[in-house]
């Protein structure tokens, strides 16, 4: 069996399309199948090679996937050969009308209370009006004669569902400009290419029938047909921009595993249990079109950073590293194996691993200078006496209260005022980068607005 994951390279890969590639991977991978890819790149308009770049690269950073691939914009000279024979045969017409002449007659139609199809005006042209309207300059585009009976398939998550001919209408499967229409370049190329099972958003329903009426004109058998419901937002609509990170690109730089969106996305809808941690390899084992539910699930990026966080501290060090800057030395593989079980995301614990290994001083009010600039002379001295038990005299030496001390080494030594214990730093961080945060807060101290602390 073959699926495949056709996207069109007009912008980044959605989160919604994400969805859709992982179950026909997974599904393929269930089955011993193969996994295809076409590049859907017929709107010459909106199509950029730089998304379809971007798209490979999601795809290799997401599934794993690397391969050959289809696209679109190389094969018209078949379209247009599979084109003329369902014209030579009757089955298709050339179309004369303009787009301001259709538009008009949609309205029409919908002012009567009809449905806004094609009125079938150039159906039943005769030669010479044809050649007349050649003459003429006109470009045709090329129909599909629809007939009135009716389309019926089994799809996998909704079950049987029917058409009626007469509300589909005559449709373009050519364009004036001699490229294919969607339907007509799907048609083909999923079966060219062995396609068994198409498992798409619940969107493409409306165009299922239309693809089956191709099909049967061309004497070729369907593939299976599966249409998953479409991600909502928190508010009810269609997941978009406007609800946040959609692209998996944002979701790649915010630090989500792969495996922790994946997992969350088979949560979705009833595939999986809502709070199931699972490997790649579980994950293909419970994958089941037919445990999807109808309704359109909400996209919540809190339950998104819930999955990462479990990920992140079910994972190894060693599968972490290969998402990290590196190579790490190895106190650092010992602080990644403590901070992932304090973060939410890698962006996270990059930061904490940047902040950890470098001086970056900053400055900071929250304590004053006078008190901390003392105290970090304090820190330094004592440090360099013994690390054992540094905290614990730096709070009997100073006088001050811990509360008062513990913050102001976390802000040198962090970055932030608050986070993982001391305790549990110190005994990865090593004494050399300690000394140097110090000496480096202490060096740019003066430099900082109204004596505060450089951080």
């Amino acid at each position: 069996m073959r699926t495949r994951f056709a996207p069109s390279p007009t912008g980044l890969l959605h989160v919604g399309n994400a969805r859709i590639a992982l179950m026909n991977w997974l599904f393929a991978k269930k089955h011993g199948g193969e996994f295809l890819l076409r590049i859907e790149d017929t709107d010459r308009e909106r199509s950029k090679r730089e998304y379809e770049e971007a798209i490979l690269e999601d795809l290799k950073w997401f599934l794993g996937w690397e391969g050959v691939f289809l696209r679109q914009s190389e094969r018209v000279e078949i379209y247009k050969r599979h084109a003329e024979e369902l014209l030579l045969e009757g089955k298709a017409y050339l179309c004369f009308c303009t787009p301001e002449e259709l538009e008009r007659r949609r309205k029409e139609r919908l002012a009567r209370g009809l449905p806004p199809l094609y009125d079938g005006k150039c159906r039943s042209l005769t030669k010479e009006q044809i050649k007349k309207l050649q003459a003429e300059g006109r470009k045709p585009s090329l129909r599909f004669k629809v007939g009135l009976e009716e389309v019926s398939f089994e799809d996998g998550i909704f079950g049987r569902l029917s058409f009626k001919g007469e509300r589909l209408g005559d449709f373009v499967i050519m364009r004036s400009d001699g490229w294919p229409t969607y339907n007509f370049a799907c048609v083909i190329d999923d079966h060219y290419m062995g396609v068994t099972h198409v498992i798409r958003g619940e969107d493409h329903l409306s165009n299922t029938p239309r693809q089956i009426l191709l099909y049967r004109a061309f004497g070729w058998d369907p593939p299976e047909f599966s249409h998953v419901p479409l991600l909502l937002g928190p508010d009810g609509k269609v997941l978009s921009k406007r609800h946040g990170p959609t692209s998996l690109k944002e979701f790649r730089e915010m630090g989500i595993l792969p495996k922790a969106l994946a997992n969350y996305l088979l949560s979705l809808g009833g595939t999986i249990g809502e709070e199931v941690i699972l490997s790649w390899e579980e994950m293909a084992d419970r994958f089941s079109l037919s445990g999807l539910s109808r309704g359109k699930p909400v996209f919540d990026m809190g339950r998104l950073l819930w999955f990462n966080r479990q990920h992140l501290q079910k994972d190894s060090v060693e599968e972490l590293i290969k998402y990290l800057r590196g190579p790490l030395e190895g106190w650092q593989k010992e602080a990644v194996s403590y901070l992932k079980e304090e973060v939410s995301t890698l962006l996270e614990l990059q930061r904490f691993l940047d902040y950890l290994s470098r001086e970056l001083p900053m400055c900071s009010d929250s304590l004053k200078a006078p008190k901390a600039r003392e105290l970090l002379r304090l820190a330094l001295n004592e440090l360099e006496k013994d690390q054992a038990g540094w905290l614990e005299r730096l709070v009997e030496l100073s006088g001050l209260k811990p509360k008062e001390v513990l913050p102001l080494i976390r802000i040198v030594l962090l970055g932030t005022p608050s986070g993982p214990p001391l305790t549990k730093v110190l005994s990865f961080l090593p004494k050399e980068i300690i000394r140097k945060k110090i000496e480096k807060a202490l060096e740019t101290m003066e430099g900082c607005p109204h004596g505060s602390l450089p951080v």
